[in-house]
């Protein structure tokens, strides 16, 4: 296993990096992105190394269901920040004005979820619109 950091400001930069990383260790056989909109670019790298490195990423976004869909993309760890964010808000907030607790006291799990091709077409309407 290796890391490779890139300066995630220019597309192009990053496809480069990952095709030059992909070329000179043809050992690689998955590559994991941080973030959505590089899941494409890897996407693209491994294309232009000619390599059969499995991509995933974290993140959802319409063009990463679309890639679960064609099978360009392994999986994609849909992190659904909105429940963490909103969830736990709005939990605090029950509790405080009615001494509600969700859940019996225990965790309220929010995600994150794995997604597959196997869930890719029935989000691909929420990525659309941008709410997953």
């Amino acid at each position: 296993m290796s890391d490779l950091y890139v300066t995630g400001t220019s597309m192009p930069d990053v496809q480069s990096a990952i095709e030059a990383k992909l070329q000179a260790d043809p050992s690689i056989d998955a590559v994991v992105t941080l973030g959505a909109p590089y899941a494409d670019t890897a996407v693209k790298a491994r294309e232009g190394a000619g390599s059969k490195a499995e991509i995933d990423t974290f993140d959802l976004n319409a063009k990463v269901a679309a890639g679960l869909a064609d099978d360009s993309l392994g999986f994609a760890v849909d992190q659904q920040p909105y429940l963490q964010g909103y969830q736990a808000v709005d939990l605090l907030w029950l509790y405080k004005y009615n001494g509600d607790v969700l859940g019996g006291g225990k965790p309220v799990l929010t995600g994150p979820q794995i997604i597959t091709e196997d869930q890719a077409d029935e989000l691909a309407e929420y990525t659309e619109r941008g709410t997953r």
